[in-house]
This record gives structure tokens, C-alpha cells and sequence, in this order.
């Protein structure tokens, strides 16, 4: 017999609740002290449950990475490379992307994980690797294209956009700050210039 509607929706729900607690868990606890018992209670789920969606730790730990990244995708590459005024573009970039970066530190703390650990979480990377080629790609796009327009300073746009998704990572990695901090704001221009605006 096939699962209702409201069954389906209670299935989701769940492996949300675990994905969500399993973020904050291997953020704290890392990878060897997070356990499904663990996950299971704070998610409020059965141990059994855990494995109706994850066949193990390892599958767990891989989604638990993995699967934000479709939705921080739409966000952080929400800006337009070939923009008519990119300095403007940049600005607006720089914003939404630290107010994005300053609401995921139990997120990040993954990331860092799985960068320093990634011969033991090659596929996990693999993932996270691409994502972030994206991320750099389309930000090197813009800054070429500012550069072609006189209006950033020349520099190599490929290192730019390293050192700029490498300070964003450094920003909320060193600030112990809340999201609705006004920290985060204060920083905008700072990072801006990163990109050298004439």
C-alpha cells in the first residue's frame, strides 16, 4: 500500500530534523565522537529510524555535507558575472554572501573537517570541491569583466577569488559573532577592497 501524503511529509520532516542535529553533532563532537545514538536522540527519532534514510555513520556524515550545498548554491551564486556596473554587483555580492557565511558556523566547522581530513572523506570533498571551483569561477568571471572595464585595479582574477572565498571563510571561523550582529556589516567595505575598486 502506497504511503498518504501526510505519511510522506512526516518522512521528510524527520530526515530533516536529522540532518539538521547531525550539522550541529559532528560540528561539536567531530566525526569519531558523533554517534547514531546520538543523532537519534537529539533529532527526537528512534536509532532505528537513523537508518531509514541513512544506510551508516559514514552515508549520514556524507548527506549531512552535502546536501545544504544545493540550497547555499542558490543563494551565493545569486549575482551576475557580467553585470553592467560590476563594482555595484560586487558590493551586493559581498553582502549577501556574508550575511550568509555568518549564519552557518556549525556548517563551516564541517567544511574545515572535511578539507583537513580529505583523504579519509575523498567523495565528501570531491562535492564540496566542485561547489566551490563554482563559487570561485563565477566570482573570477565578474572580477575579469570589472577588470576589462577600468574599473578594479589589475590583479590575477582567479587568485582574487580565492582570497576572497578564503576570507570569507576566515570571517566566520575568527568572529564568534550572532548573524544579527552589526560586525558583519562593518566588514563589507573592507572586503570590498579586496577586489581593489578604482
Amino acid at each position: 500500500m502506497p504511503l498518504s501524503e501526510n505519511q510522506i511529509k512526516n518522512m521528510e520532516q524527520k530526515r530533516e530534523r536529522i540532518l539538521y542535529e547531525s550539522v550541529v553533532l559532528f560540528s561539536e563532537l567531530g566525526f569519531e565522537g558523533t554517534t547514531i545514538k546520538k543523532v537519534a536522540k537529539a533529532a527526537e527519532v528512534s536509532f532505528g529510524s537513523v537508518f531509514t534514510y541513512f544506510e551508516n555513520k559514514d552515508q549520514l556524515f556524507h548527506a549531512t555535507v552535502t546536501e545544504p550545498l544545493a540550497d547555499y548554491e542558490r543563494s551565493l551564486l545569486d549575482f551576475d558575472p557580467q553585470a553592467k556596473d560590476p563594482v555595484k554587483e560586487l558590493e551586493s555580492m559581498v553582502v549577501k554572501h556574508i550575511e550568509v557565511f555568518s549564519s552557518i558556523s556549525h556548517y563551516l566547522n564541517l567544511v574545515v573537517h572535511v578539507i583537513s581530513h580529505n583523504k579519509k572523506f575523498p567523495d565528501t570533498f570531491t562535492v564540496l570541491d566542485a561547489f566551490h571551483q563554482n563559487l570561485r569561477n563565477q566570482v573570477r568571471e565578474l572580477v575579469a569583466a570589472g577588470q576589462k572595464k577600468g574599473v578594479l585595479r589589475e590583479q590575477d582574477p582567479t587568485y582574487a577569488a580565492v582570497a576572497y572565498t578564503s576570507l570569507l571563510m576566515g570571517l566566520r571561523l575568527n568572529l564568534t559573532d550572532e548573524p544579527d550582529s552589526d560586525t558583519w556589516e562593518h566588514l563589507v567595505p573592507s572586503t570590498v577592497q579586496l577586489f581593489g575598486p578604482k
